[in-house]
Parts: C-alpha cells; structure tokens; sequence
C-alpha cells in the first residue's frame, strides 16, 4: 500500500504547489475616509475600521491620509497582486485632479486598469472630490470610459439570490445612486460581474468588471444613511464573494504555498 500512496500524495502535493504558484497573491487593501461624502465622518470611520480589522481576503489593510493614499495607490500598481481601495463618498484629489481634467494617465484610472478593485459607498462613485461636487456625473463616465449615470433616487434595493448567499446581513434599503443595467449591458468593455441587490431602477450592491484588462469597480449602499450597516455587508463581499472570483493565494511561514480557497475549507 505504502508503494502506492507515496506516488498519490506527490502527485497531490506538486498538484497543489502548481495550482498555488498560478493563483493571484493577496494584494492589500488601502482605506480612504479622512474625507468622506454624504455620511459622517465619524460613522465612516467605524464602519471602515471595521472593514479593515474584519477583511479576510486582502492583506495590510490600513487606513490612509490624502498623501498616504497618493503613496499607497502608486505602489500598489503595477505590482502583480490584486489590490483593493474602499472610498466613503468621496475621491482623494491626490489621485485624481478634481474637475476631471485627466482624461488619460490619473493615478486611480491606471490602478483600476492594472487588474486592482476599487469600492465605494455613501456619496456617487468619483464624483465628489475636493471643491464638493467637481467632478459631478462626468467622474464616472472618464474614469471608467462608459456612458454611465447613477441618478436613482428613491431605489428601493432588495437582496438578490447572490446577495443572500453571499451577503446575509444585507437587507431592504433605499438606494440614491446605483448603476443602470440596461446601460451597463449596452457597453462593450464593462460587465456586471456580481449584483447583490437590485431595485426597478439599477443595481445596489454591485461589482463591474472590465473585459479587458479585468480591474473591478463595485459599490454598496450608495446613499446618504449613517444608519446602514455597511461596514457589515462590505465584509460579506470581501469574505464570502471575493474569494469566488480571485484564486487568491497566500505562503504562511514555514508552509508551502496553499490556496485560499483551500484554507477556508
């Protein structure tokens, strides 16, 4: 028996190794909320604080300043890991001129377009920076290169069959600012890769993902409500969904290299 299990096992375990080496790294995940947008500055902090101490599937996860996030974004493309940047409402202008003045080249444009993830709740996605509202509707549309609009106010959002398998917490809400499917299904490079609530006007929780260069935009919970449990639901996403979609691999000390995946069983 011993002559036939020897072989198994190796085989098993170079099977293993291989699989591991061509599985993505754990990238980290930078938190921005010293400034915010439509939720308190304080609710912002507890609720990513909370992401930051919870989150599973990114390592290093910290929460930086306006420079600390220039820096961190700068080093964290380019790298070769998946790398994740949750915003509360709000872009840092250290990585994007306010006003939309880039429209090529910006430092969150070129992070996103390396394969990395970025998250944001509370206020519309890119469109608040410094100066308030400068950036407006036309955040989104250069940034991601689409025709998109996120003007739903009053969405009553219910969970979706993947919002309650992967998102438990997640429950009814109302959501001011969610993407349109009809006009993410008119576009040729963005995909909804995942829709964890929906309403009759668009799609809150959700993660797109670009076909070329397979970088993720996602948001949740897109309204002004200090109440909502978000930091809750974005640890549901992270946990139980990334893990899904990113052969995420990790190298403990002293081990050889293992799955995520095969971890979390």
């Amino acid at each position: 028996m011993m002559r036939l299990r020897i072989p198994v096992l190796v085989c098993a375990l170079s099977a293993l190794v291989t699989f591991a080496a061509s599985a993505q790294q754990k990238g980290q995940m930078g938190v921005f909320y010293a400034n915010v947008g439509w939720i308190g500055q304080p609710t912002a902090k507890v609720q990513g604080d909370m992401i930051i101490a919870g989150v599973e599937s990114f390592d290093d996860a910290q929460a930086y300043d306006l420079n600390g996030i220039e820096a961190w974004v700068g080093k964290n493309t380019g790298d070769g890991d998946i790398d994740c940047l949750v915003m509360f409402g709000y872009i840092p202008e250290s990585i994007y001129t306010p006003g939309n003045a880039q429209q090529n080249g910006s430092l969150i444009e070129e992070f996103i377009y390396d394969g990395n993830f970025v998250m944001n709740t509370a206020d519309y996605i890119f469109y608040v920076s410094l100066g308030g509202g400068s950036n407006g509707e036309n955040g989104v549309k250069t940034i991601m290169n689409a025709n998109f609009d996120l003007w739903t106010d009053g969405n009553a959002i219910k969970p979706t069959a993947a919002g309650a398998k992967y998102v438990p917490s997640l429950d009814g809400f109302v959501s001011n600012r969610s993407f349109k499917l009809p006009q993410i299904e008119a576009d040729a490079n963005w995909e909804a890769e995942a829709i964890f609530g929906e309403g009759p006007a668009g799609a809150d929780p959700i993660v797109l993902k670009d076909a070329d260069s397979g970088g993720r935009v996602g948001i949740w919970m897109q309204v002004s409500n200090d109440a909502l449990n978000r930091g809750e639901v974005a640890l549901e996403i992270f946990n139980n969904w990334v893990p899904t979609v990113i052969e995420l691999a990790v190298e403990p000390t002293g081990k050889a290299a293992t799955t995520w995946g095969t971890l979390k069983k």
